[in-house]
């Protein structure tokens, strides 16, 4: 990476920090990022993120919403509740910039004026308007999501812009989360056959939990959205009958274990 991403950033706006990158080198870093393969560029951006670097943070983030990796999936825990101030700035910033991108016509049921300007103008507006409404940290999350108008899908996509409900669903979820693993793991485990070996049963029980915890964020329990949201969470597709087959054998060797799926 280059010295782009590595400037002192304190608190300084985003677009500043984009701005006094020297002419060609934001290219450069850009095209580094697009080189990288889906695992790398998450730990790099952890990193960035973990070390709160907006700039770098910011420009991993592009190239992931670009790849249509959501911000709830480039951390390695969905309850980010105890993030630090320049870390919420962070994930603002990339939830904002998800739905800038995916739900183009977004702007036409948000009610403000500078909303709109976020979701439609052009980058240094969006940049301008984004740090404004996060107001250095003085907003809660479920007041941007009102002024947001975002939807139970749209707050399932983003790593920090959740209402009440959501988050208290998404701690939910991160409570059970090694059980699950665990129980899973233990019963593939003890069903394996000569042919099917412990790394191939634990591999499978990864992509069981996997399954497992998109269908904690589909209200509905389709196995069709449950499908997409496993494509974007490992990159992996799966067929909706296999999803949904799957999560039967899922359920049923929770419920063994006492465990409500």
């Amino acid at each position: 990476m280059t010295s782009a991403v590595h400037l002192d950033e304190g608190f300084a706006p985003l677009a500043r920090l984009l701005r006094a990158s020297a002419p060609g080198e934001l290219d450069e870093a850009r095209r580094r990022i697009a080189k990288l393969d889906r695992a790398n560029l998450i730990q790099q951006y952890r990193t960035a993120y973990t070390a709160n670097k907006l700039l770098a943070a910011y420009l991993m983030a592009e190239e992931l919403i670009e790849r249509g990796t959501p911000p709830c999936f480039w951390h390695e825990t969905m309850a980010l509740g105890s993030a630090n101030l320049a870390q919420r700035r962070i994930l603002v910033l990339g939830d904002m910039a998800w739905l800038r991108r995916w739900y183009p016509d977004h702007d036409k049921v948000v009610r403000y004026q500078r909303i709109r300007a976020l979701l439609t103008g052009p980058e240094s507006m969006f940049l301008r308007e984004a740090e404004f409404a996060f107001y250095e940290g003085r907003r809660p999350a479920w007041q941007l999501v009102k002024s947001l108008s975002m939807t139970e899908h749209q707050q399932w996509d983003a790593a920090y812009l959740r209402s009440v409900p959501i988050k208290k669903q998404t701690a939910s979820t991160e409570a059970m989360s090694k059980c699950v693993l665990d129980a899973l793991r233990e019963n593939l485990s003890k069903t394996r056959r000569v042919s099917f070996g412990l790394a191939e049963a634990l591999a499978s029980a990864d992509r069981q939990y996997a399954l497992w915890l998109c269908s904690r964020m589909v209200k509905d329990g389709s196995p069709t959205e449950i499908a997409a949201r496993y494509l974007q969470l490992t990159g992996s597709p799966i067929a909706r009958w296999t999803a949904a087959k799957q999560l039967a054998k899922v359920r049923v060797a929770l419920r063994e274990k006492g465990i409500t799926p």
